[in-house]
């Protein structure tokens, strides 16, 4: 998503003494970034993704947690705990790229835990460009240590501009971007 050459280009950066604390730093804006938004933008789009699914009750349709969907390659059901996972024919449920949901053509899907597993590729081809210049501001507002609302300088202080938006205390523009591609 990002890497540290990423940042250094980004911010101008040409020494050496920071990139150890900065990968660091890279690697978590990364994990929190795909844990805020609930999905990995990047890593599902060649590797296959298998996800198991809770059935509720009259359930036709299973909305997959990746997004953009590029292609469902195998569907799998049970009627029970126990049982091992059947295949689904391709006839029997349908793809709806636009929403990323698969539905049921007859009936419902059988309920339980477990009951339905999905393997698809999703995502995109690349991290999209605001959101890696969100991920890069975030870094930065880490690593400069922005996280505090208020700093003090003498007598005066100076209000961060954190989000009053969400629920993080990230910058409101990295907020606003990330929102964009929040699940739920």
């Amino acid at each position: 998503m990002i890497t540290l050459e990423d940042y250094k280009i980004y911010k101008k950066l040409t020494k050496t003494e920071s990139d150890e604390e900065l990968t660091k730093i890279i690697a978590s804006v990364v994990s929190m970034i795909k844990a805020y938004c609930g999905h990995s933008f990047v890593d599902y789009y060649t590797t296959p993704k298998v996800e198991i699914f809770n059935i509720k009750q009259n359930q036709h349709a299973i909305l997959l947690n990746e997004w953009l969907v590029k292609d469902v390659t195998l569907v799998e059901y049970r009627d029970s705990y126990d049982q091992a996972y059947t295949t689904l024919s391709s006839a029997e449920y349908f793809v709806d790229k636009t929403i990323d949901t698969v539905f049921k053509h007859s009936g419902y899907w059988p309920e339980g835990f477990g009951a339905v597993k999905i393997t698809y590729t999703a995502g995109y081809s690349s991290v999209p460009e605001d959101v890696k210049i969100a991920g890069l501001d975030l870094v930065h507002h880490y690593h400069k240590e922005e996280y505090k609302e208020r700093k003090s300088i003498g007598a005066a202080s100076i209000d961060t501009g954190l989000s009053k938006m969400s629920n993080t205390k990230w910058p409101a523009h990295v907020a606003r971007v990330l929102d964009l591609y929040k699940n739920g």
